[in-house]
């Protein structure tokens, strides 16, 4: 009988659902922060900016909006392409402004275009990392290069630079690809 007890109650263990985060990218429900990126884009020295409605996204954790994810590209100088990412709280104003490919690390290569967002972290991690894929425009070819954020509860985006670099030179094209190169 004692045993039974002890199977009944392991069974209710494994059959009930635990708490744990869950975070998606879901569309937009609103373009109220379009004015406002172009406006800090165009005020961080791009021209002929524009926005990437298909990879941005806004970011909901356990039902609750933590801010929006705004991908966007503009050029320097009417010659190099860069891309940019643009955090939004409450998606509208503009609380983060991140210049990605085409720029810094990256000022060698224009951004072509944004080919991927998504999650590339466990489900139920505490660290939650979503990455952005791009095609890259190199002197003689195309190529593909990676950007990798970590989220901030409630706070925003950061850029993970020792993620990012586990990925460079590789040859991973996809979304899924990334997560099983980051979750082994």
């Amino acid at each position: 009988m004692r045993i039974n007890f002890w199977f009944a109650i392991l069974l209710l263990l494994l059959s009930s659902h635990f708490a744990s985060a869950s975070v998606s990218l879901l569309q937009p429900k609103s373009l109220a922060y379009q004015k406002n990126i172009i406006a800090e884009a165009e005020h961080s020295g791009l021209s002929r900016v524009e926005l990437d409605k298909s990879q941005t996204f806004d970011v909901v954790k356990d039902g609750k909006l933590q801010g929006t994810l705004i991908q966007g590209k503009g050029w320097v100088r009417e010659v190099q392409p860069v891309c940019f990412i643009g955090w939004s709280k409450d998606g509208e104003n503009i609380n983060q402004f991140i210049q990605t490919i085409g720029q810094g690390d990256w000022e060698t290569v224009g951004c072509h275009k944004v080919d991927s967002v998504g999650f590339i972290s466990k489900k139920d991690d505490e660290n939650e990392k979503i990455a952005v894929i791009y095609t890259i425009e190199a002197p003689d070819h195309y190529g593909t290069d990676y950007y990798v954020m970590g989220l901030k509860a409630g706070d925003g985006v950061y850029y993970d630079n020792s993620t990012t670099e586990k990925f460079q030179n590789s040859s991973l094209k996809t979304i899924a690809e990334l997560r099983k190169a980051y979750q082994k």
